[in-house]
């Protein structure tokens, strides 16, 4: 953790202001968090600091003031407001509850993402904290786990209190362009907020985190939330099944690294895929004749594909993207940010290359086929 006071050097919060509560600047942040609701006093967590614009109380002097004075009682580590947005300055009320709390009010610079702060203070937090070198030793005894010595890596965890048969399940997350120091620091503290037990570790270009098994459907509200604060990267991970700590690693691995391989192949953009929901998939990409389905699936595209590379066109895309839309010509278009009318005349030409066989279900579920597996075959070209 670190100080409000320490926070206030960083670069990202050159400008700030003290607006009250200067004798608690000694208080100790641990998680960010923005919160701009009426009720923000039930979701305040000691040792979080709160940014906000106090849009939910432009109108409520006295709501801000129990906000300060429930976040004393619960060991808040302080407050920042972005004054200008819907509040110039704050009530006198509000700074006399800071005061008497102790309770920092920062006015924070108005033109700064939240975001930018979060990352930035999260990245001073953990390479802060006494933890960071035990965070890195279990990163190290986690990659020890995966590739080498299971038994001496396994009873290494159970010292950080990853006993032998814990319920776990593997994550490999993927990015369309890697991840950088600050994104990690953010994906920790995400992590850390919504209350995770887990081990991360850069393997690669991907990050593969061990986690406690927990229901998938808190994983993808992480992973959704991750996604809202690293814009312009596509986040998949693929998860896999869960299983006793010490038993199969290896194979969990592949099933998390499948799961984000196909996710991939099947045109995934973000997400999580836990392996059950690809299983049957994983089975098929197994087959010893998978050289000639592939070769199958190719030619039967053929007329297209070599249509796309005489002509530049991107009639394949349109066919993949037009079935799996369900043939909704309004969907289809939008995903391919084409107009409706060049859709349809896309369709044309590809109803001439094909024949009939955008109009038949049982073709269509034919043409998924070969559509899949020549994306299968693009995939391992690409690897």
């Amino acid at each position: 953790m670190i100080s409000v006071n320490e926070m206030l050097k960083l670069p990202v919060l050159s400008g700030s202001s003290i607006l009250a509560g200067q004798s608690g600047l000694n208080r100790k942040i641990k998680y960010l968090d923005i919160l701009e609701v009426p009720d923000a006093e039930n979701w305040l967590v000691s040792y979080e600091f709160i940014l906000t614009t106090a849009f939910a109380f432009k109108d409520n002097e006295d709501g801000l003031s129990k906000l300060v004075e429930v976040g004393a009682k619960r060991n808040l580590a302080g407050f920042g407001i972005k004054l200008g947005r819907f509040i110039n300055s704050l009530p006198a009320s509000v700074i006399e509850a800071a005061n008497r709390y102790s309770m920092p009010i920062i006015g924070l610079p108005i033109n700064v993402p939240y975001i930018q702060i979060i990352k930035d203070v999260m990245f001073e937090i953990i390479k802060s904290e006494e933890s960071l070198k035990r965070s890195l030793a279990k990163s190290d005894v986690f990659i020890q786990l995966l590739e080498g010595d299971v038994q001496t890596a396994v009873e290494e965890l159970g010292s950080y209190g990853w006993e032998r048969g814990t319920p776990v399940r593997i994550g490999v997350l993927t990015s369309s362009v890697g991840f950088n120091n600050d994104d990690i620091a953010l994906l920790r503290h995400v992590l850390l907020r919504a209350d995770l037990e887990f081990i991360l570790a850069p393997r690669h270009e991907d990050l593969v985190i061990l986690l406690r098994d927990l229901p998938v459907e808190t994983i993808k509200e992480v992973v959704e939330f991750l996604k809202g604060q690293l814009k312009g990267k596509n986040l998949m991970l693929g998860l896999s099944e869960p299983r006793p700590l010490g038993k199969c690693i290896k194979h969990s691995l592949n099933e998390a690294q499948v799961a984000s391989q196909l996710s991939k192949v099947l045109g995934y953009k973000i997400g999580v895929i836990p392996f059950s929901q690809i299983k049957m998939l994983s089975i098929i990409l197994e087959h010893p004749q998978l050289g000639e389905i592939i070769s199958i699936a190719s030619h039967m595209l053929s007329p297209i594909l070599d249509h796309d590379v005489n002509q530049g066109t991107e009639l394949f895309k349109t066919l993949k993207v037009f079935l799996e839309s369900g043939k909704n010509q309004q969907i289809a278009s939008s995903l391919l940010q084409i107009h409706r009318n060049t859709l349809r005349y896309r369709l044309g030409q590809i109803e001439e290359l094909l024949g009939d066989q955008l109009l038949d279900s049982k073709s269509n579920f034919i043409l998924q086929l070969a559509i899949f597996f020549h994306s299968v075959y693009q995939h391992k070209a690409d690897v």
